[in-house]
C-alpha cells in the first residue's frame, strides 16, 4: 500500500516532522527514585530509532506535590538534567523530535497517600473520591510558574518543545472542564475563564523560551460524563486557544477518572480508530494547527487513511509502538506484514496501573538498547542443531520461528491441523477476534524462516526421538481440573475452553469463576447470547481482579447489559439433577439455583507434562509455557521467546 501520506512531512511550529506518526506519552514506570534510568531514555530513543516522527515522553512532575510514585521522574530539579541532555540529544540524533510531557494530577489521588491532592473546586476525586485542598488563586499561579519553569528546564536541556497534559482528568483538564470546575474567580465560568490556567501557561513558556520552543496540549475532545467536556466544548476551547498562537499542536485523549475511564485506552471492544470523527472535527475548530488523531490505532492502513481523508494531521499510536517500536520503518519499507500487533487488550496498562514496569505480551525487549531492530538481529548460532519442539500454541510458535531464525533446524509437533493452540479458540470468543493477529504473526515468522510442521495428531515420545534431535521443547501447555464439587462425566458440567470450542444453547446457565481473566468474560459473553439467564459465581468479593481497570469497566458494562446476575463470595459445593448448590464463603448460608441446563467452569489449571517424565534423560529438555507453569500469555511468549535465545 501507498503511505505517502503518512510519511509525508509536517511543520509543527519552526520544527519540520519526518512524518506523521507520534508516540503519545506511554506510562513505563521504568523511572527509580524519580530519577531517569537507562530503560526510560532507551524507550524513546528505539522509538525514535523505529522511524517515529515526534515522541513525547511519559509524564514530567512540575511540582512536589505531583510526584505520585516513585518512578515519575522530576522536571522540578536539576536532578534529571543532564538524563534528559543525553535523551534529547539521541532521539534527535535519530531523526525525531522530543516533546516532554508536563503534568501535575490534581485532585487525582492515584497512587501516593501522604501527598495533598489540590483541586480546582471541592468535588472529590471520581476515582478515589478523596476531596482536594481548593487551590486558591495564589496557588494557581504557583502551579502555572512551576510548568512554565519546567519547560525553561527542558528547553536548556535540549529538548524540543513540551506538551501539556490536560486530559484524563489531571490538573490542566479540571480547570477546562465545567464538570470539575465551579470556581466563581477569573479561573471558572465560561469557556475565557476555564482556560485561562492553560492560556497563562502557554504564554508564559512563549516569553521564557524560544519560538522555535513547541507548545502542545493534549485535552479531552469528549470526557464521557454529564455536564463535562464534550465535543460541542472541546470545539469551542480548541477555537479560543488557536486564537492565541501559543500552542502549536492539539491532541485529544478521551474520558477522565470516572467510569468514562474505559475510553482513555480503548481496547479490543472498540472499533479501530473509534474515535477518529471527534479528531476531524477539533481539526476544523483548529485554526490550521496540526491536531493528533490518536486511540485504538494499530495499522499503517488506517494510519494512512487519516492523513489522508484529513481526520488528523499527526497520528498517535502508543500501543502500537509499544508492541514495535520498528513500526514506522517498516511500514515505510513496504513490510507492514513484518509488524508485530498490538491487539489493544490493556495488558500493558494494566501491568503500569499495578505500579510494575511496562511489559507488552509478545515484546520482551522493551527498555533495552537496540530494541527497536533485535528481532531482526538475533544472535546466529555457530552451529545448527535440530530442535523439536511439541506444541504449536503461542509459547511454541515463538521458540520455533525464533530457533529458526537463529540458523537451527526445528520441526514444529502440534495435536490440531491449525496453529495457534488455544488461543486460536480464544479469538472465536465476542470481541476477541484480535487475539489471533499475535497467532498469525508468529506463523508468518515461522513459515519465513522455513519451520518445519509436524500437524494433526498427538506426538508421542517415539514420534519425537525419531528425528533424531538434539534439544526437545516442550510447549504442551494445561488442561482443566474440574471442582472437587464436579463430575467431570457430566454431560451438562464442562470447562471453559470445552464450552467455547462447542457452545450449546438453553434456557439457564451457570459459570463457575475461579479464573477472572478477559477470556472468562468473553465466554460469558457468548453464553448470554445463548442463554435466557446466565448466573456468574466466583468466591471473590469482586469479579474481573485480572482484567486491567480500564478494561474491566467494559467487563462490567456488558454482563449488566446482557442480564447477567453477578452472585460474588460463592463457592460451588455441589451440582447434581440441574441444581446448583452456593455457600457464602462468609457465612455458610447456602443458596440454590434452579434448572441449570449447562455449568461451565474457569479455573486453575494443571500442567500438562507427561511427556516429559518419557523424555527426560534421553536428550536435552526444555518446559516452556502453561506446561512449565500455567501462568499467562506473556509468560508463555516470552518464555518461548528467551529460551529460543539459550539454544
Amino acid at each position: 500500500m501507498d503511505y505517502s501520506h503518512l510519511f509525508s512531512p509536517l511543520k509543527v511550529g519552526e520544527h519540520t516532522l519526518r512524518n506523521r506518526i507520534a508516540l503519545p506519552a506511554t506510562l513505563t514506570n521504568f523511572g527509580r527514585s524519580n530519577r531517569v534510568t537507562e530503560a526510560w531514555r532507551n524507550f524513546l530513543v528505539e522509538r525514535a530509532r523505529g522511524g517515529t516522527g515526534l515522541i513525547v515522553s511519559e509524564i514530567i512532575a512540575v511540582d512536589p506535590e505531583a510526584l505520585a510514585q516513585q518512578a515519575i521522574v522530576t522536571g522540578f530539579d536539576d536532578a534529571n538534567d543532564d538524563a534528559f541532555r543525553e535523551t534529547a540529544r539521541a532521539v534527535h540524533d535519530a531523526g525525531a523530535i522530543l516533546i516532554g510531557q508536563l503534568w501535575h494530577p490534581g485532585r487525582q489521588q492515584l497512587w501516593h497517600p501522604t501527598k495533598s491532592p489540590m483541586g480546582v473546586s471541592n468535588q472529590p476525586d471520581a476515582l478515589s473520591w478523596t476531596v482536594p485542598h481548593v487551590m486558591s488563586t495564589k496557588d494557581v499561579r504557583r502551579v502555572a510558574e512551576a510548568y512554565i519553569g519546567t519547560a525553561e528546564r527542558l528547553c536548556r536541556c535540549g529538548f524540543a518543545g513540551v506538551e501539556l497534559h490536560g486530559a484524563h482528568g489531571y490538573l490542566i483538564g479540571q480547570f477546562l472542564s465545567p464538570w470539575s470546575n465551579t470556581r466563581e474567580d477569573e479561573y471558572g465560568g465560561g469557556v475565557l475563564g476555564r482556560t485561562r490556567f492553560a492560556r497563562e501557561i502557554a504564554a508564559g513558556i512563549r516569553a521564557r523560551c524560544s519560538r522555535e520552543f513547541i507548545v502542545g496540549l493534549k485535552m479531552p475532545g469528549d470526557e464521557g460524563v454529564d455536564g463535562g467536556i464534550d465535543p460541542d466544548e472541546a470545539a469551542r476551547i480548541t477555537s479560543d486557544l488557536a486564537e492565541t498562537y501559543d500552542f502549536d499542536y492539539f491532541a485529544y485523549g478521551q474520558g477522565n477518572f470516572s467510569l468514562s475511564l474505559e475510553t482513555h485506552v480503548p481496547d479490543i471492544h472498540f472499533q479501530p480508530g473509534h474515535y477518529i470523527d471527534i479528531h476531524k472535527r477539533m481539526r476544523e475548530a483548529a485554526n490550521g494547527i496540526p491536531v493528533m488523531a490518536l486511540g485504538r490505532i494499530g495499522t499503517p492502513e488506517l494510519a494512512e487513511r487519516i492523513i489522508e481523508e484529513g481526520y488528523g494531521d499527526l497520528v498517535g499510536t502508543t500501543r502500537a509502538l509499544i508492541a514495535d517500536p520498528a513500526w514506522p520503518a517498516k511500514a515505510k519499507a513496504g513490510r507492514p506484514e513484518a509488524i508485530r500487533p498490538s491487539v489493544f487488550d490493556n495488558w500493558c496498562w494494566g501491568e503500569v496501573h499495578m505500579g510494575k514496569p511496562l511489559q507488552e505480551h509478545h515484546n520482551p525487549y522493551l527498555g533495552q538498547v537496540n530494541e527497536a531492530f533485535a528481532e531482526e538481529h538475533l544472535p546466529p548460532v555457530a552451529a545448527p542443531r535440530r530442535i523439536a519442539i511439541v506444541g504449536a500454541g503461542p509459547a511454541g510458535l515463538e521458540a520455533a520461528w525464533v530457533a529458526a531464525a537463529r540458523g537451527h533446524h526445528v520441526t514444529l509437533f502440534g495435536l490440531s491441523e491449525e496453529l495457534g493452540g488455544k488461543l486460536r479458540l480464544d479469538a472465536t470468543l465476542p470481541g476477541r477476534g484480535e487475539v489471533a493477529r499475535m497467532i498469525d504473526y508468529q506463523c508468518r515468522m515461522a513459515e519465513a524462516y522455513q519451520v518445519e510442521f509436524a500437524l494433526g495428531r498427538l506426538a508421542t515420545s517415539s514420534d519425537i526421538l525419531a528425528i533424531k534431535p538434539d534439544t526437545v521443547v516442550l510447549a504442551t501447555g494445561s488442561s482443566p481440573r474440574p471442582p472437587h464439587s464436579l463430575s467431570p462425566n457430566s454431560d451438562s458440567c464442562r470447562d471453559v475452553r470445552a464450552y467455547a470450542a462447542h457452545p450449546s444453547g438453553g434456557v439457564n446457565a451457570l459459570f463457575y469463576d475461579l479464573d477472572q481473566g478477559p477470556s472468562i468474560y468473553g465466554t460469558i459473553d457468548l453464553m448470554a447470547e445463548r442463554f435466557e439467564r446466565v448466573v456468574l459465581v466466583t468466591p471473590r468479593p469482586q469479579i474481573a481482579q485480572n482484567v486491567n481497570y480500564c478494561s474491566a469497566i467494559g467487563v462490567f458494562r456488558r454482563l449488566y447489559e446482557h442480564g447477567v446476575e453477578i452472585v460474588p463470595s460463592h463457592e460451588l459445593i455441589d451440582f447434581a439433577d440441574a441444581v446448583a448448590v452456593c455457600r457464602n464463603v462468609f457465612t455458610g448460608e447456602k443458596r440454590s439455583f434452579q434448572d441449570i441446563d449447562e455449568l461451565v467452569y474457569g479455573i486453575p489449571r494443571q500442567a500438562e507434562d507427561a511427556l516429559a517424565a518419557e523424555l527426560d534423560g534421553k536428550v536435552e529438555l526444555h518446559l516452556i509455557g502453561d506446561c512449565q507453569s500455567p501462568r499467562n500469555l506473556m509468560a508463555a511468549i516470552h518464555s518461548g521467546h528467551l529460551t529460543a535465545l539459550t539454544l
